[in-house]
């Protein structure tokens, strides 16, 4: 576990192998480089981005590094993350798009040791939980306002970046990732049969993820250059789930920390995470209005932003639509 930060300076490291030349824009991972981010890295291994007509590098974030941040800052041209995140951004003013999305249900969940006596978010009246802050809490605190619990009859921790806390019993429900996290848990022997897990969905709450933005102003001054991202990326994603052995590989080139077993498991995860919903029908990376909707109507009942926003405005399909039509869809089972 403490390997986590090790492996983010050595991903920051990386990053600057990436580009051969002074890259003209900049894609701002979410975390460090791992097979979450398999579709980039795999256009960029491939050289899709240039053939594409962009020179991009990919630049890893960490706890004190937020995509929505540097890319409102105008630090980095692209970053990836969800639609709350997009939603809270321009609520308080910072322009960002959604210009393809790629998750179409919520990439995290909540585990609590059946031991715990935990059985569902109501429960938790007393108990504590560990959550991600900057963005990454919200989800957890929508199902809590709908449950009728106050935040402040949660002992609500912020945790860390890895499952220690959560191992040494510093709370009693943690928050992860299915591709991430979830399998440090397993890793460490802990079977799914002895784990309760609180669903996001279940309650009609899970907010749909993982995308690519950008701004309003790299929309309108370089268009070019986002059709070129969001054509490459797609094309990386199909291809790193047609092949996530090959694909984990190339992962393991730019990150030498890691394992390709553990990066194939995390690969296939995504590939899950993707395989619902629009992406069933041959339409992998749009945004889906209603999707939308059903997010921000969650911020706005837990009273995490003021007022609606204009989500037509949140997110684009334009680039989607213009992107080729082999790259719309991706493998999945069933």
């Amino acid at each position: 576990m403490k390997k986590s930060l090790t492996t983010l300076i050595a991903g920051a490291a990386l990053a600057a192998a990436f580009a051969t030349s002074a890259a003209a824009e900049t894609l701002r991972l979410e975390w460090i480089i791992q097979g979450q981010f398999a579709g980039p890295l795999m256009a960029l291994e491939n050289g899709w981005y240039k053939e594409a007509g962009v020179d991009l590098e990919l630049v890893p974030a960490g706890p004190d590094i937020k995509p929505a941040v540097t890319v409102a800052q105008g630090s980095d041209t692209f970053g990836i993350g969800h639609p709350n995140q997009i939603i809270a951004a321009r609520s308080n003013g910072a322009p960002l798009v959604m210009v393809s999305q790629y998750g179409q249900k919520s990439v995290t969940t909540y585990i609590a040791r059946k031991s715990s006596g935990i059985t569902s978010i109501n429960d938790m009246k007393g108990r504590s939980v560990g959550l991600w802050f900057g963005g990454d809490e919200q989800e957890f605190l929508a199902m809590l306002a709908k449950a009728g619990i106050d935040q402040g009859d949660v002992k609500i921790v912020s945790q860390g970046y890895d499952i220690v806390g959560w191992l040494n019993g510093d709370y009693e429900v943690m928050q992860v990732t299915l591709y991430n996290e979830l399998q440090q848990v397993y890793a460490q022997g802990i079977k799914k049969e002895d784990l309760v897990f609180i669903d996001a969905g279940e309650q009609d709450l899970a907010m749909v993820s993982t995308g690519l933005f950008t701004t309003e102003e790299t929309i309108t001054e370089k268009p070019a250059a986002v059709q070129a991202v969001v054509d490459a990326t797609l094309r990386g994603w199909q291809t790193a789930l047609a092949d996530p052995e090959k694909a984990a590989a190339v992962v393991v080139k730019y990150n030498s920390e890691l394992k390709v077993e553990e990066q194939v498991a995390q690969i296939k995860a995504m590939g899950e995470l993707f395989c619902t919903g629009p992406t069933l029908k041959g339409e992998f990376g749009i945004s889906v209005l209603k999707d939308w909707e059903t997010v921000q109507t969650i911020l706005i009942d837990a009273k995490l932003i003021d007022a609606p926003i204009d989500l037509t405005k949140a997110f684009t399909n334009a680039f989607w639509e213009k992107a080729p039509a082999a790259y719309k869809t991706i493998p999945c089972a069933g």
